[in-house]
């Protein structure tokens, strides 16, 4: 499946770029008290986002102090991403297949929405875990709710390949990875918008049946 143009018009993706810079945002919010550590400063650190898209999460890690860099399949989205961030490093690449990076370089990886467009979510995570020597945090949908809810609210993406529980993603991750901690926590984000404005955004906790899963892997 390639992202391209179409793709990004038809669910109105850069209507959502302050839905999505907000989100960012409390997930690593979420992240910093779940490891303990300040996700939020990111000074003399390197960070990647992997499925940047228009790059609106590469903007937030660099706003936070990060030396940030991006990577995506679509040759489309990188384009739309440096026309936006043109100090960042973006570049085309399939996290399935590898990542052009020298092992333990990032000290945090992100990817946000990302892992249930891939046919080998795992592979993936190998990947991104070989260049991290810190941090790593996943956001995907989850398949006990997904399809029902995002059908009523007509959202609903058929690119959406891999889904699962956070039972099964933490059954997985604890199988075949070697980290100091694994966390999956599901979450409901509710928010208000009209076209591009974001007017009211609140994250809420909802065990099993949140509609967004959220994946800590800390390496140490």
């Amino acid at each position: 499946m390639q992202f391209e143009k179409r793709y990004f018009e038809d669910f109105e993706y850069s209507q959502r770029e302050r839905l999505i810079k907000r989100y960012v945002l409390e997930v690593l919010r979420w992240g910093s008290r779940i490891s303990n550590s300040n996700l939020l400063n990111g000074h003399g650190k390197r960070a990647l986002d992997v499925g940047c898209a228009y790059g609106y999460a590469v903007y937030v890690l660099e706003s936070l102090g990060y030396n940030s860099y991006g990577i995506d399949i679509s040759k489309y989205s990188i384009k739309q991403a440096k026309k936006k961030i043109p100090t960042a490093d973006l570049a085309v690449c399939s996290v399935q297949e590898g990542l052009p990076f020298k092992n333990r370089v990032f000290d945090l990886i992100t990817c946000f929405e990302v892992l249930e467009h891939l046919t080998n979510p795992l592979q993936a995570i190998r990947n991104m875990c070989g260049s991290c020597r810190n941090t790593m945090i996943f956001t995907t949908p989850n398949k006990v709710v997904e399809k029902p809810i995002k059908k009523i609210l007509r959202d609903f993406d058929k690119t959406h390949i891999n889904v699962r529980t956070p039972q099964e993603w933490k059954k997985c991750l604890h199988e075949n990875l070697q980290c100091s901690a694994v966390k999956v926590e599901s979450f409901f984000d509710a928010n208000l918008r009209v076209k591009d404005k974001l007017l009211f955004f609140k994250s809420l906790k909802i065990p099993y049946f949140g509609l967004d899963i959220r994946i800590l892997i800390k390496k140490q």
